[in-house]
């Protein structure tokens, strides 16, 4: 085995350029593979935690419009949606949390004599849960806050900054449309949201919705309401089960869309995956393509290299060396080639993306850093030494086959 290895090392050495020409394709062809497929999985990363951040399992659903059947939108009517209703979608079982919400949107808020327009959204005690709203100091919603109707308020960061600057604004006072309410916790920050990036959550006071209902609405209807379904597949079933509730009291078809309009954060991350599932297809054909060619290239240098060693191959066996043995060099020198290749070709992709992702700002929101995805890579390294050694195997039948008289002969 020591002398095998000591050929193939020669052997590789005095052929260095032919063999080097060949490692460079393979080794570019695993390098840009490396570094795009982690550019995807880091895009598809990203995304989705950004779609995320409304809330990895949310629903949010609203009245919209009632058509009477035969007459136009003129005599169209607004559906009646109160807790009630979210209530009793709450217990059918089919959701995990449940939170009537009431927005307002551009409402004065005073501070020290400071005044800021800023969105209003009334929750109840789950609303934290649904909304990813993670509280960075002080507390969120309780449940005797909802059910007291409570002049309390939870501050995005952005608004706390825009409200407090750098000072901080937990158990502070501050005035909202006119009336007092003191601020109890402050969320951490999301960051720009790619669902809602005209009114993220950052940005927002978040109230008791009968809080929201008693001073700013006025009535017991809801703007919307948000639900967290028991799975996320169940989700569409859900949204047909809130239909059908409220379309016993406000009689309407529960098949009519209209009435209630809904957005599903599924939709938009299914819509995410599929996309990248179809760019990570296209890089395993990438992927297939850059294996053929390396294929090819290693096949067609041991080939030339067979034919300049004929001598060689001939003297070795004259001195008693066996087909297999010749067969067995000519093997592993293409699979050295090809492993080398390989590996330096993931090197180098992997310190690139490296790299641009100590570049890239982690919070950016159209872009994102890569990440290395073993899962494919190693896959197409080992496919690569695969390749390469069963490319090698044409080359080295032919050499073992060589008769010595004709290889000496040759010379």
């Amino acid at each position: 085995m020591t002398d095998l290895w000591l050929e193939v090392g020669r052997s590789l050495s005095a052929h260095r350029v032919r063999f080097a020409l060949t490692a460079v394709g393979i080794a570019w062809g695993t390098l840009v593979l490396t570094f795009l497929s982690s550019l995807m999985v880091g895009f598809q990363s990203h995304f989705v935690s950004e779609l995320e951040e409304l809330g990895p399992n949310i629903v949010i659903m609203g009245p919209a419009a009632i058509l009477e059947s035969g007459r136009g939108e003129r005599y169209a009517r607004e559906p009646r949606v109160e807790p009630r209703d979210v209530a009793r979608v709450e217990r059918s079982g089919r959701v995990s949390h449940a939170s009537p919400e009431v927005q307002r949107w551009a409402v004065p808020v005073r501070v020290d004599g400071r005044s800021k327009l800023l969105s209003v959204t009334g929750l109840d005690a789950d609303g934290d849960r649904i909304r990813s709203i993670v509280i960075d100091r002080g507390r969120f919603l309780s449940p005797l806050d909802v059910e007291r109707a409570a002049k309390v308020a939870v501050l995005g960061p952005e608004a706390a900054r825009r409200l407090f600057g750098r000072k901080d604004p937990v158990d502070r006072a501050i005035t909202v449309d006119g009336h007092l309410f003191r601020v109890i916790g402050l969320a951490t920050a999301k960051g720009d949201q790619l669902v809602n990036s005209g009114d993220p959550d950052d940005r927002k006071l978040f109230v008791p919705y009968t809080t929201a209902q008693r001073w700013f609405s006025r009535t017991k209807r809801l703007t919307e309401f948000s639900l967290a379904p028991a799975t996320s597949d169940r989700s569409g079933e859900m949204i047909r089960r809130v239909r059908e509730l409220t379309a016993l009291r406000e009689r309407y078809a529960p098949s009519l869309e209209s009435a209630l309009w809904a957005f599903d954060i599924q939709e938009p991350l299914a819509l995410v995956r599929t996309l990248f599932l179809g760019i990570r297809v296209f890089m395993a054909g990438a992927g297939l393509v850059t294996l053929f060619v390396g294929a090819v290239g290693v096949m067609n240098i041991m080939l030339v290299v067979v034919g300049e060693r004929r001598q060689e191959i001939g003297l070795r066996k004259a001195v008693g060396a066996h087909d297999r043995d010749i067969f067995l060099q000519f093997v592993a020198e293409a699979s050295i080639v090809s492993l080398g290749a390989g590996v330096a070709g993931t090197g180098v992709g992997l310190g690139l993306v490296r790299g641009l992702a100590a570049w890239l700002p982690e919070d950016a929101t159209f872009q994102s850093p890569p990440i290395f995805d073993l899962s494919l890579v190693v896959p197409l390294t080992l496919a690569l030494v695969i390749v390469g050694s069963v490319s090698g195997l044409m080359p080295a039948l032919r050499a073992a086959r060589i008769p010595p008289s004709v290889a000496l002969r040759s010379a």
